[in-house]
């Protein structure tokens, strides 16, 4: 009989336990739809103040295995998938008018909520041709620009190739390369 009632007990636990279901987290202006099956979330969805779709997380035994950013008009901002657990992605960023803008490899830190770009990352006109590539490293905390390659998608020629050493900001390289080009 002590069995039985253990037995009882354990499967009015189990019974009781909720399998598929949806829970909104609101928090900093924003309102998050996590979805479970099987009490595993599955996925997330991060919507603005506003309720626009900001961003969704799919996941996969607790492991983000796709991102997905949005503009404000709905369409897709950026792609990630993983492409080797726990946290390196391959992206692809769009312009709004959907064309590719640049895309690469990058690591995601969940717990930071940082993305931070890695090795060679290709960028394109918005007419769709590449106009530099950038080589990227990191130290988790901040992304620095280790080479960079311009094309004159005119001539169709390289104009600069650079190795950085030391790796630079990208900040700091952008304004060198404002003046390389727009010299006062």
């Amino acid at each position: 009989m002590k069995y039985l009632s253990l037995t009882f007990f354990i499967f009015l636990l189990q019974s009781c336990k909720k399998e598929n279901y949806t829970e909104l987290i609101k928090e900093n202006g924003t309102t998050t739809k996590a979805t479970y099956k099987k009490g595993r979330l599955v996925s997330s969805e991060v919507y603005d103040d506003s309720g626009k779709l900001d961003s969704k997380y799919l996941y996969n035994n607790g492991v983000v295995v796709k991102i997905y950013q949005y503009y404000p008009n709905q369409k897709v901002n950026s792609y990630s998938y993983l492409q080797k657990a726990p946290n390196h992605y391959t992206t692809k960023v769009y312009y709004k008018s959907g064309k590719i803008s640049n895309e690469g490899e990058g690591d995601f830190f969940k717990n930071k909520v940082l993305y931070l770009r890695r090795g060679p990352w290709i960028f394109y006109s918005k007419t769709g041709e590449p106009y530099a590539v950038y080589t990227f490293i990191h130290d988790s905390k901040n992304q620095y620009i280790k080479g960079e390659m311009l094309f004159d998608t005119i001539k169709k020629k390289i104009i600069r190739d650079v190795i950085f050493d030391p790796p630079v900001l990208p900040e700091k390289e952008t304004k060198e390369v404002v003046y390389l080009f727009n010299p006062k």
